[in-house]
């Protein structure tokens, strides 16, 4: 007798835990996402950037639980510059917003018409106007026309060739663009480029001699790979 009144008290036992389990389980979630102390009040952006209110305020007292990469994905439509988001969830209440933006590529300087145009290729192809081109991009000035439309596609990719040479300052290249042709100035080397094609090529060709920075002289492409030049190399 007394051995089955124990047998039914573990009985019930197991059950009692088993439904407490249920309830927490259960209830956990529900406290987790409508409990005040987890809803959004602070958001920050790395590195510093400015939004509109109204998109702020899709987060702001949001539960930072059901809050993910989707729920900031209007940024790139809104700043074409955006390559990527990353959200930081920083318990209990703060969402750090990690932007890596594209790499600005050249400031072109557009002298075609009777007011100089000014404005930055990103390398995603995206052309901003009215604003600061970093110290690293290159200098492009358009003198006489007209411009093909994968001109621009051109520049980001000799920029990215030249970029990967280390010793090189893509900062210090001037391009100028003469409608038929493109010189480019590099410290104290001319270069000829000739038709504004495969420039991607041709930064290769000439990445050594550049990263080299003994050449003071003229390089002229003769071909797309092959060049002559009155540098002692």
């Amino acid at each position: 007798m007394i051995k089955g009144n124990i047998d039914i008290e573990k009985t019930s036992f197991k059950t009692f835990l088993v439904f407490s389990f249920f309830l927490l389980a259960t209830l956990l979630p529900s406290y987790l996402i409508f409990s005040s102390k987890y809803m959004v009040r602070n958001v920050e952006f790395s590195p510093k950037y400015q939004v509109d209110s109204s998109f702020l305020e899709t987060l702001y007292g949001e539960s930072i639980w059901t809050l993910d990469e989707t729920s900031v994905e209007s940024l790139y439509s809104a700043d074409p510059t955006i390559e990527k988001i990353e959200l930081t969830k920083i318990l209990p209440s703060k969402l750090e917003i990690k932007l890596k933006l594209y790499e600005q590529v050249a400031e072109i300087s557009d002298l075609r018409g009777s007011q100089p145009k000014l404005s930055v290729l990103y390398k995603n192809l995206y052309i901003a106007e009215s604003i600061d081109a970093s110290k690293n991009t290159l200098s492009v000035t358009i003198v006489n026309g007209p411009v093909d439309n994968g001109f621009n596609g051109e520049v980001v990719a000799l920029f990215m060739t030249l970029s990967s040479f280390d010793d090189i300052n893509t900062g210090s290249l001037k391009l100028t663009h003469l409608g038929t042709s493109v010189i480019g100035y590099y410290e104290d080397t001319e270069i000829l480029f000739g038709n504004p094609i495969d420039l991607a090529t041709k930064a290769a060709a000439v990445g050594e001699l550049l990263s080299d920075g003994s050449c003071q002289g003229t390089v002229r492409f003769v071909s797309t790979n092959s060049f002559v030049t009155d540098c002692n190399i």
